[in-house]
């Protein structure tokens, strides 16, 4: 019986037989290449597994929910500067500490440009809205 390329009982296969009964890794083998598929399926990598500590997620975590029951409370604009400097600390600690940074989610680049146009945008969009009252 011949076998379909894709058997959704081996997730990974890729191979098929021929008349003789040998599949495409036999004939790889055969012809001294690699095989086309590995038997054991390997998980894939996540880059993320590695990136960024927990207790400084934490902490931004905390952090975030302390300046929104501030803004709740009617502290807005203690609520609004706090959420402007955890951001603007961690784009400055992401710059200064570069690989061994706490903080991870891209590059340095990307992370800094963020965090610090957050921080800043975050004041400037207050100050704008309390200019207009």
């Amino acid at each position: 019986m011949a076998r379909h390329k894709r058997d959704p009982s081996r997730p990974y296969a890729t191979s098929s037989h021929d008349s003789a009964g040998l599949t495409d890794n036999d004939k790889t083998m055969e012809e001294g290449k690699q095989p086309l598929e590995q038997e054991a399926p390997h998980k894939p990598h996540v880059s993320e597994a590695g990136e960024g500590k927990p207790i400084a997620e934490w902490a931004v975590g905390l952090l975030v929910a302390l300046s929104a029951i501030l803004a709740a409370c009617g502290r807005t604009f203690v609520g609004t500067l706090l959420m402007a400097l955890t951001a603007l600390c961690l784009g400055v600690m992401r710059l200064r500490l570069r690989g061994r940074s706490p903080w991870k989610v891209r590059s340095v680049a990307f992370d800094a440009f963020i965090c610090i146009g957050l921080g800043l945008g975050l004041v400037a969009t207050y100050l704008s809205v309390m200019l207009l009252l």
